[in-house]
């Protein structure tokens, strides 16, 4: 008995025709949609194993395979009400940020509005920037663009502060300290994470079209791709219920924020926005058989070619608003973003056009968001490359030690805090034959062979992944294109690090003395030269415990507790002065004294912080 003599049983009237069509339809469809829903429930099941493997809140996300976005919502959008998220909740992406303005940057250019090789100062004439290459390498928009301007990234107020709204004046980011704009490498030849160059680009868009970025891209890019959830304008939860709550890594509730630098990490999306964004990006920046956007820009996305690492043969990095990134047997044009309460991921794959993109409603600064990135990227059945160390064809080998040593980041994340880096963000570099070993603090270590002209290939990688090379003047470079470290004397982070640690030390013995000294009520002591530093040193540590007491995003305000620091950072080397002058009247006396040898040891820390620009210490500047 077959399907089609069962079917004109139960027809009614004798007329079968139409409802076997609609049969057979529905019967192609469900064969068609049976194995997307299957794949779609593992995909999920995965997902929503990790996070509670993670111990994260909740997540949308969205993948697009041969041309069908498939969006996808997993955990709560609000840990304290236990709200589940929905697949049009909405999130904020930070960083990525940087990609949508890119494309509106890219969109003026393909419209003649500018020229990406066009000096920033051609539009904004009167920025105070400082550039000893000024002549010879202006700052560029394609520089700002792909994070070779030589500019430092951010201020600690320009993110943790509560001074900034939604109206803030972009110019306000440099306006109380025009040294943020300070040229430190020559431009266009190194990578240097800039959130303040994107966030001036902010402002040219502003300057050439008359209105906020914010209303212009909203209207004339992100409307006319078709992202209908979306906006450059800033969000609250309080303002759009739709908006997912960001979490602490301890669970808490995080707010939105405004921040001065928002061009650079202020975006409200949707998961299926993403996809559509994403598929834009694949068909080549065009809409409706149109160019939109030229493809030799979208092309160019994630491929540098002026930079040194890319001149010597190391082609990942940064390019137009995303970087090419090369993990997990894949290479991808990616971008990654976190703000307050929230982390987010794009990848793009254009010769499979293939994509994804996952945001979390959790900032935790212990769970693994790479494994997110794993399942998405084996959910998409892409074509991987298992590379290991072994099977690298090595075209030399290393014998000399020539690359090893100690080497710190070139640019710090936040200024002026140096001096974290050097003693707790250095990597060491060790010779192992026939490759090496690059092991960075507190962290795993890389293993990776030599194929040549300095360049390696780090285990599990499918290309080049390290370069090493000196500049005129003979400082040797680390750089993986994204990332690059400058190769300093070990002697520096030992002496730093002992300069640390003992002076923390003998202040800890100071005020511990004193407590003793108060309780025994031994007044005598209370005279003495070694008062002068350790009435600073309790002061200044007082400031401390003010200061940890406040929210982490409002250390870069102007406050009670941040003034405090900033004065105690004046006195605490007028007290060590003056103690000292006191006891060298009676030198031959002092040096026999524990209190005298004490305070030399704070003093030693004392000029260490102040040569890392530590003393004074100003969050808001």
């Amino acid at each position: 008995m077959t399907f089609n003599y069962l079917l004109r049983k139960i027809a009614p009237f004798g007329k079968p025709d139409s409802l076997l069509r609609m049969f057979r339809t529905c019967y192609v469809l469900l064969w068609i949609l049976l194995p997307l829903a299957a794949a779609s429930q593992s995909l999920q099941g995965k997902i929503d194993d990790l996070l509670k493997q993670e111990k994260l809140s909740g997540a949308v996300y969205s993948t697009i395979k041969d041309s069908h976005i498939t969006s996808f919502s997993s955990g709560l959008k609000n840990l304290e009400t236990g709200d589940p998220m929905l697949l049009d909740d909405k999130v904020h992406v930070g960083s990525l940020t940087k990609t949508f303005l890119a494309i509106g940057i890219l969109r003026l250019a393909t419209l003649n509005m500018l020229d990406l090789d066009d000096p920033i100062k051609k539009y904004l004439k009167d920025l105070p920037m400082d550039n000893p290459w000024e002549s010879s390498n202006p700052v560029t928009i394609r520089h700002l663009l792909d994070h070779t301007s030589g500019m430092s990234d951010i201020r600690l107020w320009h993110f943790f502060s509560t001074g900034a709204t939604a109206q803030t004046p972009l110019n306000e980011f440099y306006g109380r300290n025009p040294k943020v704009l300070d040229v430190h490498v020559k431009p266009g030849t190194m990578f240097s994470y800039s959130n303040i160059g994107y966030t001036l680009l902010g402002m040219l868009i502003d300057t050439i079209v008359k209105e906020p970025y914010e209303d212009y891209l909203d209207r004339n890019l992100l409307r006319p791709i078709g992202l209908k959830n979306s906006s450059f304008h800033f969000r609250t939860q309080h303002e759009d219920k739709k908006l997912a709550m960001g979490h602490f890594d301890n669970g808490d509730p995080a707010f939105a924020m405004p921040i001065y630098v928002r061009p650079a990490g202020q975006f409200t999306t949707t998961a299926e926005d993403m996809g559509t964004f994403l598929q834009f990006l694949l068909n080549g920046g065009r809409l409706n058989d149109q160019e939109f956007i030229k493809k030799e820009f979208i092309d160019q996305m994630g491929l540098p070619v002026n930079t040194i690492a890319a001149k010597n043969g190391l082609r990942l990095g940064y390019s137009l608003g995303a970087l090419s990134r090369d993990r997990h047997g894949v290479v991808g044009i990616a971008h990654s973003g976190n703000t307050i309460g929230f982390r987010a991921m794009y990848y793009l794959f254009p010769k499979e056009k293939k994509a994804f993109f996952i945001a979390h409603n959790m900032d935790s600064e212990t769970a693994d968001y790479d494994l997110f990135n794993k399942t998405l990227i084996d959910h998409l059945d892409l074509d991987t490359l298992r590379v290991q160390i072994g099977s690298v064809k090595s075209s030399s080998s290393v014998q000399d030690s020539e690359w090893e040593g100690y080497y710190v980041p070139v640019f710090t994340k936040i200024h002026p805090m140096e001096l974290i880096d050097v003693i707790s963000g250095y990597t060491v570099v060790k010779n192992s034959g026939n490759g090496i070993s690059i092991r960075p603090f507190q962290k795993k270590e890389i293993f990776a062979k030599t194929i040549g002209n300095a360049l390696f290939v780090a285990q599990g990688r499918t290309a080049a992944s390290h370069l090493f090379y000196k500049d005129g003047s003979g400082v040797t470079f680390l750089t993986t294109g994204t990332m690059t470290l400058k190769k300093i004397s070990s002697w520096k982070i030992y002496l730093s690090t002992i300069s640390v640690v003992l002076g923390v030390v003998a202040a800890l013995l100071m005020i511990l003395s004193f407590i003793i000294n108060l309780f025994r009520r031994k007044w005598k002591y209370f005279m003495s030269p070694v008062m002068f530093c350790i009435s600073t040193l309790i002061l200044f540590t007082l400031s401390l415990l003010f200061v940890s007491s406040i929210d982490m995003i409002r250390i870069g305000n102007k406050s009670p507790p941040t003034m405090m620091i900033y004065a105690c950072t004046f006195l605490l080397p007028a007290g060590c002065f003056i103690s000292l002058i006191k006891y060298g009247s009676t030198l031959s006396k002092s040096i026999n004294c524990i209190d005298f040898w004490l305070i030399v040891l704070v003093s030693q820390f004392v000029i260490t912080l102040w040569s890392y620009n530590l003393i004074p210490f100003a969050t808001w500047e």
